[in-house]
C-alpha cells in the first residue's frame, strides 16, 4: 500500500535525524524517489504533510511528531537540544565565537557585487521561545536585503512593481566556525530549516573539511541552500562555493519570524519604509560595515585568524 503522509514524514525524519519543514521533507522525498511511494498528491503536497502532522499532534497527546518551532517538525523520541549552540556571552580566550564572525560577513555582503546587501544580525535571545533550543532551527544568524533603488531608476522600479516582479532580494545566512564531516548534515539542515524562506539562503564558515564539501555538494543539489567560504585573510575575497537556489519569499514563514523575533520585525519594517521612501530608511539599524582598517584591527583583536589553524 502507498505510504500515507504521516508514514512518509516519519520515514524522512528518521533518515535525516534533524527537524524539517514540510517543504524540505517533500524536496527530500522527491530526491529519494519516495514521492512515488506515497498517495500524497496535488499541487502542494507539502501542505498536505503539514496538515496531517498538525492534526496528529493535536489529536494525540503521545504523537510521535513534535513541533520543534513554528513550521518545523521532528520526532518526539529525538532530543534536538543535545547539540547546544555556543552561549552568546561566552568568548574563548583562543578563538572568536560565531557571532564575532558576523562583521566579516557584513563587510563582504555589503561590498560584493553579487549581494550589495544591508545586513542585520538576528539576536536569537530576543525571540519568544516556544521550546528549548527551538530558535536554532527557526532563526537565521543574519539577514540581508538588496534594495532596487540603489541600482535601478525609479521608472524601472515602478514598472517592475506594476508588472508584479519582485524588486528586492532578501538573503539569509547561517554562520558556523568549522564545518566537518561529523557536523555537516546537522549544520546544513539547520540552514535549510531557518533560511529556506528567503530568496537565497547560505551556510557560511571560514573552514570546511574535504569530507564536508563532498557532502555539501550533494545536499546543495537536493535542497538548494548555498555555501560561502569566509576568507579570514581578505574578507573581500570570500567566495560562494555552492550557489543558492533562487526562491520566492515564503510569506507564511516570514510572518512567523516577524511575530516571534523583534530584530526580524525591525528588519522587515525597515525594508517596507525604505521602499515607500525610495531611499534607505533606518540605516543605523543595520550592522555597521567596517572599513578595511577597522576590519583588520577587529580581526586582530578578536584573534579571528586562529580559526583557520
Amino acid at each position: 500500500m502507498p505510504l500515507t503522509g504521516l508514514q512518509l514524514s516519519e520515514k524522512i525524519l528518521r533518515e535525516t535525524k534533524v527537524p524539517m519543514t514540510p517543504g524540505s521533507m517533500w524536496e527530500y522525498a522527491v530526491k529519494k524517489g519516495y514521492d512515488k511511494e506515497t498517495g500524497v498528491r496535488g499541487k502542494t503536497p507539502w501542505q498536505t504533510l503539514q496538515a496531517q502532522i498538525y492534526v496528529h499532534i493535536q489529536k494525540h497527546d503521545n504523537s510521535i511528531f513534535v513541533k520543534v518551532s513554528p513550521g518545523v517538525f521532528g520526532l518526539r523520541e529525538y532530543d534536538y537540544s543535545t547539540v547546544e549552540e555556543p552561549a552568546v556571552k561566552t568568548k574563548s580566550n583562543d578563538t572568536a565565537s560565531e557571532r564575532e564572525l558576523h562583521p566579516l560577513l557584513v563587510a563582504y555582503v555589503n561590498s560584493d557585487p553579487y549581494f550589495l546587501g544591508h545586513t542585520m544580525t538576528i539576536q536569537h535571545e530576543n525571540s519568544v521561545k516556544k521550546r528549548k533550543n527551538a530558535e536554532k532551527w527557526m532563526h537565521p544568524d543574519l539577514v540581508s536585503v538588496h534594495l532596487p533603488f540603489e541600482d535601478l531608476s525609479q521608472d524601472t522600479i515602478a514598472l517592475a512593481k506594476n508588472a508584479g516582479i519582485e524588486t528586492i532580494t532578501i538573503f539569509s545566512f547561517e554562520m558556523k566556525k568549522d564545518v566537518t564531516g561529523a557536523n555537516v548534515r546537522e549544520y546544513y539542515f539547520q540552514a535549510v530549516s531557518n533560511s529556506s524562506w528567503a530568496n537565497e539562503g547560505y551556510l557560511v564558515s571560514p573552514k570546511f573539511s574535504d569530507e564536508a564539501l563532498k557532502q555539501l555538494s550533494k545536499l546543495n543539489a537536493s535542497f538548494g541552500i548555498g555555501v560561502i567560504k569566509l576568507n579570514l585573510d581578505d574578507v573581500h575575497q570570500s567566495e560562494i562555493l555552492l550557489p543558492s537556489r533562487d526562491n520566492d519569499l515564503d510569506v507564511t514563514m516570514i510572518d512567523e519570524l516577524v511575530r516571534i523575533n523583534k530584530d526580524f520585525s525591525t528588519f522587515v519594517s525597515i525594508i517596507n519604509k525604505s521602499m515607500d521612501a525610495k531611499g534607505l530608511f533606518g540605516e543605523n539599524k543595520f550592522d555597521k560595515v567596517l572599513d578595511d582598517e577597522e576590519l583588520e584591527q577587529y580581526i586582530e583583536k578578536k584573534k579571528i585568524r586562529k580559526l583557520a589553524i
